[in-house]
């Protein structure tokens, strides 16, 4: 698996405390995107899918853990593989995830993804449908900067869509768009996190 970063603790994530895993490699390009970074493929040291489960699993406090990117789907055969690893140690942790793809593509499989050396794997409907067997929410659908709004929990733009895949989380669980700000110890590095507000990306920016 090819991931960008992780964080071990977020509350801006999805529903109470979440572990964040950022996939390195995203196709759609969505203008304005707030991680271009994680959109280049084939520039990280690959991670084992036990790897990268025991790291989860090994957090503490938190209710489960959110896939983002990047665009996890990408991913799709590992991020499965991923699932169903956690699943198996831990069945009531929870799992969310981030997509540019909407509902529509993913269950009419127009979509496509990457295992190993091979990419542009066609993406079916049966392969998203035992995704998401696993999943407790998504977040759906690219982000329009014309539609950009600060009012959706979950959204940063007025497109999106928030699926619940069980009757774990309802809208009400979900708290109101928020930005994390995680500075390291030796104050060399800086992971923002969230929805930050214009002003703040421009000043991150800069």
């Amino acid at each position: 698996m090819e991931i960008h970063a992780t964080l071990s603790r977020s509350s801006v994530n999805g529903p109470g405390a979440r572990a964040v895993i950022w996939f390195q490699g995203c196709t759609l390009q969505c203008r304005g995107c707030w991680n271009p970074e994680t959109h280049p493929a084939g520039i990280k040291p690959q991670q084992t899918v036990e790897q990268l489960g025991s790291w989860i699993l090994s957090c503490t406090d938190i209710d489960g853990v959110t896939f983002s990117g990047g665009e996890p789907l990408q991913q799709a055969a590992e991020l499965l593989a991923l699932c169903e690893f956690l699943k198996k140690r831990r069945p009531k942790c929870s799992l969310g995830l981030f997509s540019g793809y909407s509902v529509k593509e993913l269950s009419a499989g127009l979509w496509t993804y990457r295992d190993g050396y091979r990419s542009n794997i066609p993406g079916t409907p049966e392969l998203y449908r035992q995704i998401t067997a696993h999943l407790d929410f998504g977040v759906f659908g690219r982000f329009a900067q014309a539609q950009a709004c600060n009012d959706i929990p979950l959204c940063g733009s007025r497109n999106q869509q928030v699926v619940f895949f069980n009757d774990r989380y309802t809208q009400a669980d979900l708290v109101g768009q928020g930005c994390e700000i995680f500075i390291s110890a030796d104050g060399g590095e800086m992971t923002v996190t969230g929805f930050p507000t214009s002003p703040l990306v421009q000043i991150l920016r800069a």
